[in-house]
This record gives structure tokens, sequence and C-alpha cells, in this order.
């Protein structure tokens, strides 16, 4: 409970004179393991002015301000919001006193749309009618060359789009504070020039608003105070106009620092070969490209962002496919485009989203940093230990990686530590040539000191080196020589002294042109992706595959098709599209239930003693009803064990599967135990024709069920939870509440579905309903929903039921033996993941 109401958080203003002061922390401590992350720091947000907070990667500022934002809670100190102490601290309860945070790693679930994440911090926008308002939020955040759509998904998104998508996320709900944390990293100057413009008009109606970056001419530039940390310490707090920049350096490295860009080596042009050549190369978004790179030269890629030198260095790469063309490393042809290619011609690739396509974030410092080595580490398949931990020290000396140890995991690091574990990674692995893209992004003055001298180091060795940056006087200072881009085609060529950030900035303004026409065919491409890509694009193929099986079990018998026939099949169909819904809940959470098989199973056991030969109607109802309450508290219960005691779901739904089996067979070890008849001439009671009463019942609990999924708050929460736990966690979603909910709806499907299963069958047996585990997960994936949680529709999921339904229903009229109900199951799963893929565009084509 707050200490004070949100009405009353938002109505008191402070007596004392001055602005005032709409956020403060006091005495905040913060500690993860032995590591001290911040000690007894004080700090406070006032109306009307940017506060800036700088330091080096690690020193605590993404800490302090999570804590602030209700993400993280302190160890020690108290959050105050306009003089009123907050106790229970979260990202819901800051939310609702008007305190918001656009993440330097954005919160946004990538399988959601645009639309829904603001949604999920702000309902009013959640509906299809606040489209034009969203649009409207992402236009003062937004220039048009990063114009996003409220339908795009955000996995379709370039990262310059997800931090404008983040910092209109954080707008939505109207804060009175606003934190921006590196918020400027991935844009163009602009996309900061529009930035700074809004930051300004938040200040002119009295917001406070938070800044963290590491580029300090942009903190200089909009910032009123500076707050300085080092080392989880407040070692200054000043106007903004105090502070001369040397002096900011000097106190965030703690000791004077020396030259930031190391000098550059001479490079004789006119007789050195070049070592990595690159001819008439094309792909998405470049056209007919050519470079040379010569031993010893830093070559830089620059343009306005969507010109097309983003896609040329990942094409370099093998991380999109390039046609035509030739590219040659120390003479040797790189003969195909892939990642694996790349990688055999010792081509090193640090891309410039380190968490999604860089770091295995799980895994420790020493396992990111050997991993590209491992064919030398391990030259008979076993890695010597001694070997490996020899060159994990060489590169943390090396770049000076700071870490608890080398078994931390990476994703403990820092932002600044983990790129040069990224960095120290592909250099370790002796490249043949490097490709960079954004080298320093989210890296602090003092990291990025070492790093420029790292690959000026490599470059000295004679390693060709190609960096892409948005930042021009990082270019000027790395790079010997800088080609421009625009629209997919270098331009100009800066060459030694050229290479100036004002060169950079005058080659972008003048070769930038009007982008009408192909902006508008962009949106018809979208309108056609965002269609292929969507949840519903499965049912397509399995439509297809529907009426293949269909004809061909209608050719080899007419009865196939029957009312005799279909009636029947239908009741059978609702059970499988039931225990799939069931399935599908705790899917797109990020879980899976290996127990619905077993417990649709004990639901027939259940009611061969609840619902038995003679029962009167009474009877009939409340066995029914005392059936589904079991169900549904089984599965709750697995619910409270997952999420409460934090267990994972695999290993409580295995227990709960051979649990269950077992005590079907303590109260049924044979078949026994007539079940009245009269149940099954309820719910299979043809309510349309000869389709029956449950089928009914599935369908409009699946159409219900699609409604809550993107209709709801609920239904977003629980995709944003499959989707990103750690983005869903910090934009207040409750892994807990919707969790239970998920396995609770699964248990409830599941005893509606074996109740249906014990009418058909008419007898108490254990153990029939095992199959349904496996059948209900092939008709999950069939329906295109991802196993990993985020992505998937209750409405292909009925579809994909009716296909495996249709397969075993079919096989006898094939007259096939009992074993092709599997191997027919099996090639059609196959057979529609392939025409998905065919259908469904890939994230590289688009």
């Amino acid at each position: 409970m707050l200490t004070a109401t949100v009405a009353e958080v938002r109505d008191q203003s402070l007596a004392r004179g001055g602005p005032e002061a709409l956020l403060e922390l006091r005495g905040i401590c913060k500690s993860f393991g032995s590591v001290r992350a911040l000690q007894d720091v004080d700090f406070a947000a006032r109306s009307g002015e940017v506060h800036a907070i700088v330091g080096e990667n690690g020193a605590g500022k993404s800490t302090l301000v999570t804590i602030a934002a209700g993400a993280l809670r302190a160890d020690a100190g108290s959050v105050l919001v306009k003089g009123a102490t907050i106790d229970h601290v979260s990202a819901s309860a800051m939310r609702s006193v008007g305190i918001s945070i656009a993440y330097q790693h954005p919160a946004l679930p990538p399988d959601l749309t645009v639309t829904e994440c603001v949604g999920l911090v702000a309902p009013r926008f959640a509906v299809r009618a606040a489209s034009g308002e969203i649009s409207a939020l992402m236009a003062r955040v937004a220039t048009p060359m990063l114009r996003v759509w409220p339908d795009q998904r955000i996995a379709d998104l370039t990262l310059a789009q997800r931090h404008v998508v983040e910092v209109a996320r954080a707008l939505a709900t109207d804060p009175d504070v606003i934190v921006l944390d590196e918020p400027t990293e991935p844009l163009q100057e602009d996309d900061v020039n529009k930035l700074f413009k809004l930051i300004e008009e938040l200040k002119a109606v009295g917001k406070a608003v938070v800044y963290i970056s590491h580029r300090l001419n942009d903190v200089k530039k909009i910032a009123d105070r500076i707050s300085i940390l080092r080392d989880g310490e407040l070692v200054a707090t000043r106007g903004a106009a105090e502070f001369a920049s040397s002096e900011i350096v000097d106190l965030i490295v703690g000791r004077p620092l020396a030259q930031q860009f190391p000098p550059k080596g001479p490079v004789d042009r006119t007789k050195a070969n070049p070592t990595f050549v690159v001819r008439q190369v094309s792909g998405e978004a470049f056209d007919h490209v050519s470079l040379d790179i010569l031993p010893g030269e830093i070559v830089g890629l620059v343009g306005v962002e969507g010109q097309g030198q983003r896609e040329f260095i990942r094409a370099l790469a093998g991380a999109q496919n390039c046609r035509g063309g030739e590219i040659r490393v120390l003479g040797r042809p790189l003969r195909r485009s892939s990642i694996a290619a790349a990688r055999a011609a010792r081509i090193g690739f640090v891309p410039d989203d380190r968490h999604r396509e860089g770091l295995f974030l799980p895994l420790s410092v020493r396992e990111n940093l050997t991993v590209g080595q491992l064919p030398m580490l391990a030259p008979r398949g076993i890695i010597g230990s001694k070997r490996e931990r020899v060159v994990v020290s060489r590169a943390v000396e090396t770049f000076k990686v700071k870490t608890s140890s080398i078994e931390a995991p990476v994703a403990t690091l820092s932002g600044g530590n983990q790129q040069k574990v990224l960095l120290g990674r592909e250099i370790a692995a002796a490249p043949r040539a490097l490709l960079v893209d954004e080298p320093t992004r989210g890296v602090d003055v003092g990291s990025r000191s070492e790093i420029y001298q790292r690959l000026r180091d490599l470059s000295e060795t004679g390693v060709p080196i190609l960096v892409c940056s948005s930042d021009g006087v990082e270019l000027e200072g790395l790079c010997d020589r800088v080609l421009v881009f625009s629209r997919g085609r270098t331009i100009r060529e800066l060459v030694d002294l050229e290479v100036t950030d004002a060169n950079i900035t005058e080659a972008n303004l003048k070769t930038t042109v009007s982008r009408t026409a192909e902006s508008a065919a962009e949106s018809r491409r979208s309108r056609i992706y965002r269609v292929l890509s969507s949840v519903y694009s499965p049912i397509v193929a399995l439509v297809f595959l529907i009426a293949l099986v269909a004809a061909g079990a209608t050719a080899a018998s007419p009865q196939f098709l029957s009312p005799l026939s279909i009636g029947p099949a239908l009741t059978l169909l609702s059970i499988l599209i039931l225990v799939s819904f069931a399935q599908l809940a705790v899917i797109l959470i990020g879980e899976f239930d290996l127990s619905v098989g077993p417990l649709t199973g004990l639901a027939v056991v259940l009611a061969s003693f609840a619902v038995p030969v003679g029962a009167s109607i009474e009877r009939i109802v409340a066995g029914s009803l005392g059936i589904l309450v079991v169900c549904t508290t089984i599965g709750f219960i697995q619910g409270l064990a997952i999420f409460g005691l934090r267990l994972p779901s695999m290993v409580v739904t295995l227990a709960t599967f051979f649990g269950l089996q077992g005590f079907g067979f303590l109260l049924r070890p044979l078949p026994a135990g007539l079940i009245e008849e009269r149940l099954l001439d309820v719910l299979a009671f043809p309510v349309v024709s000869i389709v029956p009463a449950v089928f009914i019942v599935a369908v409009i609990a699946g159409l219900g069920l699609e409604w809550i999924l993107f209709r709801r708050l609920t239904g977003r929460q629980a995709r944003a939870l499959g989707s990103d736990l750690s983005a869903a966690t910090k934009l207040g979603v409750s892994r807990f509440r919707v969790g239970l909910i998920a396995f609770t709806l699964g248990g409830l499907l599941t005893g509606l579905a074996g109740l249906i299963l014990a009418a058909e069958v008419g007898e108490g047996m254990a153990g029939l309903g095992i199959d349904y585990t496996l059948m209900s997960v092939t008709a999950v994936v069939l329906g295109g929903a991802s196993i990993s949680g985020g992505h998937g529709s209750f409405i292909a999921t009925l579809f994909g039921a009716i296909l495996v339904q249709i397969v075993i229903t079919a096989t006898p009229f094939l007259q096939f033996g009992s074993e092709w109900n599997y191997w027919l199951t099996g090639a059609t799963t196959l057979l529609a993941a392939g025409l998905f893929g065919v259908t469904r565009p890939s994230r590289e084509s688009r």
C-alpha cells in the first residue's frame, strides 16, 4: 500500500520555494551478490528541468533509475514522489504516480504490436480506435525516416524504431517524470534533434526529465543539472553550466583521461594491395556496392538511417543475403553468403544489437569469450580447461573487462563490459577481416577509449576493419576513410584529412533524397508482410491439407463424409480442440504442460464414479461440475507450484503426468464402472443438423479465448510474458497472476475435454487420455504457435486440431493400419511446416 494515494501524490505541492521535487531518491543502496551497485545515493528530479546522470558502464546509472521506475527493489533507502514516500515500490505503482522510464534496451515484447505494447501501460490506447492517437504519439518522437505503424510487430522494427516506440510508450501515460536511458544511441542527427525538441516541450509544461547518456555533447546541450556516478557512488551534482567537459570526463573515469582516439598510422595507398575486396555486391536495401580495404586501414560506413549501409555490412558478415558480385578475403573468394561461410573465411562480426545477436546472455563470460575458438580449444572434441582459462584471462586483461568472475553470466555485466566481451571474442579468434556495426553503442567514455585502442592495434597487424557508425565524431577519430551511403549506393568517399564530423554531416545532408515513392511502396510491402506473418497465416496451409486428406479419404470410401461418420468425428474433435486450447494457454506464456493427457484420462476415471449408470439428472450435473472443479484445482495447484515456488513447468507437469497416471490406475486398475449414457446424449446432442453441442461449445470457446487474447489486457499480458519475460516484468506484468490464470484455465478446459471423452467411451479406463499430450502439442504447432511463447492463436490451433483429427479419422477409411495415425500425423506436420515457410516471409527478407 502507498503511503499516499495516487490523487494525493499528484495534488501535493511542496511548501519550499524553487522548482518542485517531483521525484527523490534518498540513501539508495543496492548490491548484486558481492558486487556493490549503489552506495547511499541521493538524487532529485525537479519540475521543468532536465537532470542528466553520467558515469561509466557499471557505475550504477541504470540500476538507480530502474529502482526509481519500480522495476527493481533497493536494499536500503527511500523513494519519494512529490514528498510522499512510496512504501511498496513496483513498476505499476510508480507508473500510477507519474513516473515512467524508457529503457536503454527497450522493454517491448517482440511478438506484440506497437499498439499492444503501448496498451500494456496505457489501456486507453489498447483499442483499435486509438490507432490515430498512437500515430500522433509516434510522430511526436520519430522523424519520417523512422515512421512506425501502430499494427507493426516489434520484432519487425529496426533498433532505432524500437527506441522510438520505447520513448512513445513511456510518454503514453502522461508522466510527471520521464526517465530516458540512452535514448539517442541508435539515432541519427535529425532524430536526436527531434527528441531534444520534444524534451524542451516537456520542460515547458513542468515535466521533469531524467536523462542518461554517454554522449557528453548531448548532455551538455540538453541538461540543466548533471549528476556523476562512479563505482556506485554519487561524486558530484551541479548545474550543467558549472561543469567543463574535461572535468566531467575526469570525474567519470576517476583519473585524467588521455586522448580518446589513438593516433592513426600512415597508409600508403599507392603500394599496398587490398586484403578485403568487395565487387558489385547487391542485396536488400543496397545495390552494386564495391569496396577495398588496405592492410592497416579502418574504413567507416555512414548514412542517414535506412540508406543501406547497415544492411551492407550485415550481408558481408552473412547475416543477410547478398547476390551477385564478389567478396575476397586475402585473395580467397567467399563463395556463398551465410554466417557459416563468413565464419569459415574467418570474417569476424560485431552486430549492433549485442543482446539479440551478439552474446549468449545466460552463459558465462568464459563461455562467451571462447565460443568462437572451440575448434582450436577442442581439437579432439574435448575442451582443455587450462588452455581455455589462459585464453579467457588474456582477453579479460587485454580488454579490461570488469567482472566478479569469468564464470559470472555475461548478462550481469554492464553494457560496456558486455561490448568488450563481444569484441574480445571476435579478436581472439584471429580474424582475417573484422566487421563492426556500432562499436561503442551504449558504452561509456572510458571503455570507448579502450575499444578504439584495441581496434587500432588490430588494424596495425594488417587486419582490415570495416566500421558502421551513426556517430560522426567516432568515425572522424577512428577511421582512415569513410564511405557515405545514399539509397543503397556509396555516393561519396572521404579520405584522410577529409574525414571530419563536419564533412560527414554535410555529406549526409546533401545526399539525402526524397523517398516518397519508396515509402509508398514500402507501405504496400509492409501491409502484405503483416498479412503473411500474422498468427492467422497458417490457416491457409491447414485448410489446404484438411481438404487434401478429406478428398483422399472420400475417394477411398464415400462413407467418410456421411452423417453417421461426421457426428462422432466432431465429438472426438471437440475433445482434441479443448485439450489443445489448454496447451496453448500455457505455451503462450512461455511454459509447457505435459499433464493434459493424463488429466483428461483422470476425468474419465472420475466420471465412472461420479456419473454412474442410472444416475439422476441432479447427480449427473453435480458429478460433472465436481470433475470440472477437480481438474481446475489441479491446474491451479500446478500454477502455484510453478509461479509461487518458482519451479520449472516441465518438471512440475512431468511429475503431475506420472502422479495422475498412477492415481488413475489406483482407482481403476482394470476397465470398470459404466458411465450414464444420458451424459453423452446431452453433450453430443445435434444442435445444428448433425453438429453436436460440444463442437459448438468448443468453437465458441475458441472465439472467446481469441477475443481475450488480442482484445483484453490479460491476453496481451500473457503474450508479453511469453514473448519477453524481462520486458513484460519491467512493464509491470505480474507473472504470478497471469501464469496462475493460464494454468487454471488449462485445467478447466482439460476437465471439460475429459467429460466429453468419458461420455464417448462410456466406461472408466485409466491411461485413456495419455496420447492427448502429444496430440495437443501437434495441434498447437500446426496452428503456428511459437513453442517458446508469445505467438499463437486459438483459432489457428482449432484448425490444427481439425487436421490432426481428420488424419486419425481418415486412416481406417484408407484401410491403413493404426501405425499410420502416427506416420500421417508426422508427415502432415512436416508438410504444414514447409508450407508455413513458403507463405510466411522471414524477418531477414523483411
